[in-house]
């Protein structure tokens, strides 16, 4: 009978860390810009970001395009508020046509958090 309450309590303890671990790496919806660079021929921007929410961090960032937009979607680590294999820097590849930068934020919408200014053909962020 011990033997059997024993196996039960292993497995149920290894059926909770595997919920645990499956329902985290999630979409991320509260990450924020901390800096951001463009390379000398401007194919590529270094981004530097952060989570707003205390609880979270970056593990890795998914782009997808439209035309000159540029949709990018950030997933958390896993574990509860782990911070094994976060990242705070992503290197992003962009296309000359691209102007303008998304970050998903929920529901399937995107922000615009980052635009080319058309007269200085500089970045900037947008508030």
């Amino acid at each position: 009978m011990k033997k059997k309450i024993g196996v039960i309590a292993i497995l149920l303890l290894i059926i909770a860390i595997g919920l645990l671990l499956l329902s985290t790496g999630g979409k991320l919806t509260s990450v924020m810009i901390n800096d951001y660079s463009i390379s000398e021929d401007g194919g590529v921007m270094t981004i530097k970001v952060g989570v707003a929410s205390s609880m979270g961090y970056v593990r890795m960032l998914k782009e997808s395009e439209d035309r000159n937009k540029k949709f990018i979607t950030f997933y958390s680590t896993y574990g509860l508020n782990s911070n094994i294999g976060a990242k705070n820097e992503f290197q992003v590849k962009l296309q000359p046509s691209c102007d303008k930068i998304y970050f998903y934020s929920a529901n399937g919408e995107y922000k615009l958090k980052l635009q080319k200014n058309s007269q200085t053909n500089e970045w900037e962020r947008v508030r």
